[in-house]
């Protein structure tokens, strides 16, 4: 993991706030920081809703490979089909 530094402004309060849990879980206020941002994504990735296949109908994008070799696919399945029925 590569560690870099950023600079961000933040209100005294929320600064104050901060500190305070900092020290009452013994972390330096970074630490603290990190493990809240940390638990910010984690919780996002648990309580997101399950996609339905319904709401994501059209949305895809495909590389131009990948339909080709679908339509490949789909065209042998067809033609299949076909001489199944003949």
């Amino acid at each position: 993991m590569t560690i870099t530094s950023l600079s961000v402004r933040i209100p005294a309060e929320l600064r104050a706030k901060l500190k305070v849990q900092a020290e009452h879980n013994k972390h330096s206020m970074n630490a603290e920081i990190i493990k809240r941002l940390e638990e910010s994504f984690t919780s996002q990735t648990e309580s997101a809703p399950a996609v339905s296949k319904k709401s994501t109908a059209g949305s895809v994008e495909l590389p131009a490979a990948d339909v080709n070799r679908i339509r490949n696919v789909l065209k042998k399945a067809a033609k299949e089909l076909k001489k199944k029925a003949d």
